[in-house]
């Protein structure tokens, strides 16, 4: 039908769809005018903000060097073969693996590596970090590296990637102090959010990588990549290099603790006795750790990720606490070591003399009970150096109650006994020091004079670190002084600005007489000095060495049955005149202290000052 000009002008149907075309023009030209000029920029930045990824890069952890400078924990290069899932052309969510397993197929076969990847982890990277680098191959050899960059390089979306690693060149030296290292949780805060994928650093976990963690670790630095909307990266739009955390500078001598860890690991112990034990030498005249060391032990190269699996379940779960350092964290009663502090105790408040004698005929009654003598024939008449020397339980039984338990428990607490040294590292435990008082509240039970007996060599409930017993040798050698031990002596940074830096720090001064602790140290002396004492195996030649016999024997629960060990002990400090080294030698099961710890102790300081021991006879060694 053919419309005439007066219909087309007079028909109001037209009028109507002629005002609604124009009504929704005018709409659609106000929407784009709200959308284009309005509201551009929020839009804009929705656009970019849906197409930019920022990407977390962890950064490597500082160095930790020992004294001297020697590197006891540093970052390795590890290479990882990768490859990028949004590079590889025709990879659809639905067939990624196929794809994968195809485009790899040629160059695993000509290295002689199988592709363990499974269907579900190559899935999940696909769908959630794509534009990350998905490892194939972790932590190749240099020759297999190399093999590898020489054979991949026409294969696109394939490439060898060096990452930073936790290392410790020395393996196990020093491995409790130092501690261990592992990927860092993923924080819960802003900072993560800040990240579309968040690569985690590596965190500290035990030891100075622990303590020292803030600054190890260093600061973060990031990627921001432009994705097209299938999530291929199209660019690199920004990128900030991470920076690389400070250096801490230990107290520790790695040639020292060599010694000590070598030493540990020859001891004579008894047939059947498993390696247990621990050593620390301080430097009396600051509280320096100068070496620390445990047995077992475990390599901190096992918690690097790729490490064999296996050897890390044997840490993990060894009965025998590889991880434990029981220097600090592990409590043990004394025995005779701590026969020095009762000996003190009784000259500073006039309860006993130098020239105090008993007739030591191989044990006491007390009550209606018999203490013996580790020497059963008995010593014989002694004084208080004499049975110092020869560590006759008698004489200190007998002057232990004269003594009082709090008389000797007050002296024990002004030595740090009872309490935390105060050691800049995690895992102290800080050991007992019982009392009348504490026996009731604990136990409910009632003090007896065998209690005290037994206290005053150092058994009863009596509790103690090595590091404690460190320490007090390390006072009796200054001459009073109690010492904060430490082992982060500076961290400095890249530049060599120090940022943190340990002072020594005096705890306390112990209240007895100049005079009082001379006389205790000279018959220290005399227990490796003369040729009856029972530390005479820790004698150096050239070198004049005081120290401390002790034997605690402890019942332990193996597979159900009560077994009895021998706790064996020996503290020294040398040379005399001028004391340099303050030393605690442990073994949870020896022969005794003089047949076990007190030779171990003899070839540390002999290691020390480059000198040789004694030759000793076994007529020449004593039991406790």
């Amino acid at each position: 039908m053919i419309l005439t000009a007066p219909f087309r002008d007079n028909n109001p149907r037209l009028h109507v769809v002629g005002a609604l075309v124009g009504a929704g023009l005018l709409i659609l030209l106000l929407a784009l005018f709200r959308v284009q000029v309005l509201h551009a920029e929020m839009y804009g930045s929705r656009e970019q903000s849906q197409s930019l990824r920022r990407i977390r890069i962890p950064s490597a952890r500082g160095d930790i060097v020992d004294r001297h400078g020697v590197v006891l924990a540093e970052n390795r290069p590890r290479y990882d073969a990768v490859i990028y899932l949004d590079q590889l052309r025709g990879s659809k969510r639905q067939d990624i693996y196929r794809v994968i397993h195809s485009h790899l197929a040629l160059l695993a076969q000509t290295m002689n590596l199988p592709v363990t990847l499974t269907e579900q982890e190559i899935r999940a990277h696909y769908l959630k970090r794509r534009p990350l680098p998905l490892v194939v191959w972790r932590d190749l050899s240099p020759s297999l590296a190399a093999q590898f960059a020489e054979r991949a390089g026409h294969l696109p979306a394939v490439d060898l990637v060096a990452t930073p690693v936790r290392h410790y060149p020395h393996g196990s030296l020093a491995a409790h102090v130092l501690g261990f290292s592992g990927q860092a949780e993923q924080p819960d805060d802003e900072e993560a959010d800040e990240f579309y994928y968040y690569q985690a650093d590596t965190a500290g976990k035990q030891g100075v990588e622990k303590v020292c963690d803030e600054y190890l670790r260093g600061a973060p630095g990031g990627r921001t990549i432009r994705v097209n909307p299938s999530g291929q990266t199209v660019a690199e739009t920004g990128y900030k290099p991470a920076e690389r955390g400070d250096r801490v500078v230990l107290t520790l001598d790695a040639r020292i603790q060599r010694i000590v860890e070598q030493a540990l690991d020859r001891a004579p112990l008894p047939a059947g006795a498993e390696l247990r034990a621990a050593a620390v030498v301080l430097d009396p005249r600051t509280g320096e750790v100068l070496a620390m060391a445990s047995r077992p032990t475990f390599d901190p190269n096992l918690f690097t990720p790729g490490a064999p699996a296996e050897q890390l379940s044997w840490v993990l779960r060894n009965p025998a606490s590889p991880l434990l350092n029981r220097a600090i964290g592990a409590r043990y009663a004394p025995g005779s070591i701590f026969k020095p502090v009762t000996l003190l105790a009784g000259l500073q408040h006039g309860a006993v003399t130098s020239a105090d004698s008993v007739l030591c005929e191989g044990s006491l009654h007390i009550g209606n009970r018999s203490f013996g003598c580790w020497n059963r024939r008995g010593h014989g008449r002694v004084d208080a150096a004499t049975a110092l020397r020869l560590s006759c339980d008698v004489w200190f039984y007998q002057k232990g109650l004269a003594i009082k338990a709090e008389t000797i428990a007050k002296e024990a607490g002004e030595f740090g006994l009872g309490q935390l040294c105060g050691l800049d590292l995690d895992g102290e435990k800080p050991g007992l020091v019982p009392t009348p008082a504490w026996k009731r509240l604990t136990l409910g039970e009632r003090w007896w004079d065998g209690d005290t007996a037994q206290l005053s060599i150092g058994q009863s409930f009596l509790l103690v670190t090595p590091l404690q017993m460190a320490c007090l040798t390390a006072a009796l050698a200054n001459g009073g002084t109690v010492w904060r031990p430490f082992v982060v002596q500076r961290v400095v940074t890249a530049e060599n600005l120090i940022v943190s830096e340990t002072k020594p720090e005096a705890r306390r001064r112990i209240s007895a007489s100049p005079s009082d602790i001379e006389f205790v140290r000279q018959a220290m002396l005399s227990v490796v000095q003369a040729t009856d004492g029972t530390g005479r195996a820790a004698a150096v030649r050239g070198i004049r060495v005081a120290g401390k016999t002790g034997t605690a024997e402890a019942d332990l629960r193996v597979h159900g049955a009560t077994q009895r060990v021998k706790r064996t002990w020996f503290i020294a400090f040398a040379p005399y005149e001028s004391p340099e080294v303050a030393l605690t030698v442990l073994f949870e099961e020896g022969a005794s202290g003089g047949h076990t710890a007190a030779p171990v102790a003899g070839q540390i300081l002999a290691g020390i000052f480059g000198r040789t021991v004694e030759r000793v006879g076994q007529e020449g060694l004593h039991a406790d």
